[in-house]
């Protein structure tokens, strides 16, 4: 989906839930991937997420030095949650293997580009569309609040004008709400 409409806070619910309940898993890491990543920023994200203080690949796996957490991602069941993929991300030469039936783990990823979900194969695709119009004045009813609206006998109108020029992006109509 486009740019503020809400991926990220979807993805960040989804971290909430499954960080309070790991639901059998050994941990769950967020890393955001943005425009300019490399595979070394990657890998040192993932890194500071497991409490590790240095991590290398050694064929193409990712090793951890670390007393607190774990060593060997292979042995482990996680959930990565990248956000804002530009791009393909190579998780083999990140060093983490590839999410699968047989190690039960899990990706999950926010992009606005389709292109990279066929990149990355991925099995389910969600798109995460603008509010409708009803949900977003709503939404912007809500965080400007009734006094404020209420305030001077334009307000209503205006409000409106610019709940509509949002376009159905909630990021756009929190902030200018």
């Amino acid at each position: 989906g486009m740019g503020g409409v809400g991926k990220t806070t979807l993805l960040t619910q989804i971290n909430n839930k499954l960080s309070n309940n790991l639901i059998g898993y050994d941990v769950v890491i967020w890393v955001v991937v943005s425009k300019d990543h490399t595979i070394e920023k990657v890998q040192e994200k993932i890194g500071e997420k497991v409490g590790s203080f240095k991590c290398v690949v050694e064929e193409y796996k990712l090793r951890c030095e670390s007393y607190r957490y774990f060593s060997n991602f292979e042995q482990k069941k996680f959930v990565l949650l990248m956000d804002d993929v530009w791009e393909r991300v190579d998780l083999i030469k990140v060093g983490i293997p590839v999410p699968n039936q047989d190690n039960v783990s899990k990706l999950i990823f926010t992009t606005r580009f389709l292109e990279v979900c066929g990149k990355m194969e991925a099995q389910e695709k969600i798109e995460v569309k603008c509010l409708r119009k009803d949900e977003a004045w709503e939404l912007f009813e809500k965080k400007v609040g009734e006094e404020t609206l209420d305030s001077h006998p334009d307000t209503w109108g205006l409000a409106k004008q610019v709940a509509v020029k949002c376009g159905g992006l909630p990021f756009a109509l929190k902030v200018l709400g």
